[in-house]
C-alpha cells in the first residue's frame, strides 16, 4: 500500500484504486447505454470519454507505483 497525499488529506492508494475501478466499470457501462440510444447525445458520450481516459491514467499511475509485495521470510 502506497499513501496518496491530496492537499491535506491522506489516501490508501488501495482505496482510491478500488474507486477507480468502480468509477470506470460506470462510465463504461454508461457509454454502451448511451451508444443503444436511437440518438445518442454525443457531448455526453465525450464528456464520459474523457473522464474514462483520465480515470485509466491516473490507475495506471497507480498501479506502476506501487510497491512490489515483499519476499522477506520472517
Amino acid at each position: 500500500m502506497t499513501t496518496l497525499n491530496i492537499g491535506n488529506q491522506a489516501y490508501n492508494s488501495r482505496d482510491v484504486a478500488h474507486k477507480l475501478r468502480t468509477d470506470i466499470g460506470f462510465l463504461e457501462s454508461r457509454m454502451a447505454l448511451l451508444r443503444q440510444q436511437p440518438i445518442p447525445n454525443h457531448k455526453v458520450l465525450e464528456t464520459y470519454a474523457q473522464m474514462l481516459e483520465s480515470r485509466r491514467a491516473v490507475l495506471g499511475w497507480i498501479m506502476a507505483n506501487e510497491p512490489a509485495p515483499s519476499l522477506h521470510k520472517l
